[in-house]
């Protein structure tokens, strides 16, 4: 049999978070990350018919038939004689919301039960858990242009009706999944910090010197929606147009300094969102086992605890 992985991250997002970056950063870095012991699989392989870690670890909740290997064994094979595994799997926990435009909140309610199977199956590893949180209502609010592009068409009054920004309790989440027998370090970084704490994440995620080889990917992988382009693809659709109506708009209004990318909340709403989510940091970044990454610059203002914090 095929030797067992020495180690295992697994990153689950969360959505809206620069996820689709990381992802692509470590794909186009496989090769190298292969000659350096690691093996990494993201959303291209995980999420094909039978190849996500529900089925390929026959989880209780997976609708597809029982895996032929045992949890071992597929890992054994996964590794390909690497020593270390990489998940990078958003959807894992969850998809980002329903055909109603609802995502669920609290945030992500199946999370702590699918990672513990998920983990008690690769027992006697205990994998790093890596996530990644944002401002609350910045984070409903992408996920709305996310809604739009899953060609659900809601209006945004509606869409604020159904989704509350203050039943985002990123603390209370990670509290959580701190809970879970079996769990090694948890890693957590904010969605704003991410171009500044992207080398230091792919180091912890990665191993500390070739994390620092990387060659990463500048710019954004998946471009918002501008404040025209939500218009347009609302009108179109109210039209009884169909098809791809938010991929359409924008590409007719991309974000620009003409084209400001769309806001779903005022100003007074965003700062009261902010001092709710610096509070949350706080709570996260006290808690055992958890290590918050974050900017230099973060540290030395003295807005974090440094013995909570990894720069």
């Amino acid at each position: 049999m095929p030797r067992l992985p020495q180690s295992i991250a697994l990153h689950i997002g969360a959505h809206k978070t620069g996820s689709s970056h990381l992802q692509k950063v470590l794909y186009e870095n496989r090769v190298m990350l292969s000659d350096a012991d690691i093996r990494c699989y993201g959303p291209g392989f995980l999420r094909q018919r039978g190849r996500n870690l529900a089925a390929m670890f026959g989880m209780s909740w997976s609708e597809g038939p029982l895996p032929r290997r045992t949890a071992h064994e597929q890992l054994a094979f996964l590794a390909k004689g690497n020593k270390r595994l990489v998940f990078t799997e958003e959807n894992f926990v969850e998809t980002l919301s329903d055909k109603d435009g609802r995502v669920s909140l609290p945030i992500y309610p199946s999370a702590i039960d699918r990672v513990t199977e998920l983990v008690a199956a690769w027992a006697p590893i205990k994998p790093q858990l890596f996530l990644a949180v944002r401002n609350p209502a910045t984070f409903l609010a992408s996920a709305y242009s996310q809604v739009l592009f899953g060609s659900v068409y809601i209006e945004p009054l509606k869409y604020r009706a159904r989704n509350d920004w203050r039943k985002i309790d990123w603390a209370d989440y990670i509290a959580k999944l701190r809970t879970i027998t079996g769990i090694s370090d948890i890693y957590v970084w904010r969605q704003e910090d991410y171009d500044l704490t992207h080398r230091l994440i792919l180091r912890r995620m990665l191993r500390w010197q070739t994390g620092g080889k990387i060659k990463t990917i500048k710019g954004r992988v998946h471009q918002g929606l501008s404040t025209p382009a939500v218009h347009q693809t609302l009108a179109w659709a109210q039209d009884g147009e169909t098809g791809q109506l938010a991929a359409k708009s924008r590409k007719l209004f991309p974000i620009n300094a003409d084209n400001k990318a769309f806001g779903l909340y005022n100003t007074e709403t965003l700062v009261q969102a902010g001092a709710v989510y610096d509070a949350q940091m706080a709570q996260i970044g006290a808690m055992d086992g958890v290590t918050v990454l974050q900017p230099p610059k973060r540290k030395r203002e003295g807005l974090k605890s440094p013995s909570k914090t990894v720069t």
